[in-house]
């Protein structure tokens, strides 16, 4: 043999030990593995039910969180209905403030309007009293007149038929042979 099959057999012989050293811990870990393996399959089928259990759970919970999440969500429609009544009302009650105040201000404005009307009837009245009172004393100074003027007119009318029959008596005893009928009066 050559030298190179003798370093061959003996590199040969040398790594078989390892060879066998390896291959014992591949088995080694393959039983291992194994055994691992069937815990873990034997856990796999004991956890399976559990599993089931918690999916089972998991489902009831979901169907209380949705079952909560629909009772929120209806508390909350009504809450917003109620909110919406309430902003209704709210609005009411301001149109219906803004309406008062309105007319309280135009009822404002009527008072001040009736009261410089009666302040201007006051002075009308004021004014048609004191312009009666001119006329009263108007008349009466013209009724005084007029009384005065009758009087005077009176005593013309004596006096005018004294004279006329005066006159028709000196006429009538002037000439008693030429009467002629004449009248002063009309």
């Amino acid at each position: 043999m050559s030298t190179a099959g003798k370093v061959l057999v003996v590199l040969f012989l040398l790594v078989l030990p390892v060879w066998i050293i390896l291959v014992s811990a591949v088995a080694s870990l393959n039983t291992e593995w194994t055994q691992v393996l069937a815990k873990l399959e034997k856990q796999v089928v004991d956890l399976e039910p559990q599993v089931v259990a918690n999916q089972a759970k998991i489902l009831q919970l979901q169907d209380q969180i949705t079952l909560a999440q629909k009772s929120a969500a209806d508390e909350q429609t009504l809450l917003r209905a109620r909110i919406a009544e309430v902003e209704r009302a709210k609005a009411e009650v301001v149109q219906i403030r803004t309406a008062v105040a309105n007319q309280v201000d135009l009822l404002h404005s009527a008072v001040q309007a009736a009261q410089n009307a009666s302040s201007k009837r006051k002075d009308e009245r004021d004014s048609e009293t004191a312009a009666k009172a001119a006329a009263i004393a108007s008349v009466n100074k013209l009724d005084d007149e007029n009384t005065k003027l009758l009087d005077e007119l009176l005593n013309l009318r004596k006096e005018f038929k004294q004279l006329l029959e005066q006159n028709r008596q000196l006429v009538s005893s002037a000439s008693p042979s030429t009467r002629r009928a004449t009248s002063f009066a009309r």
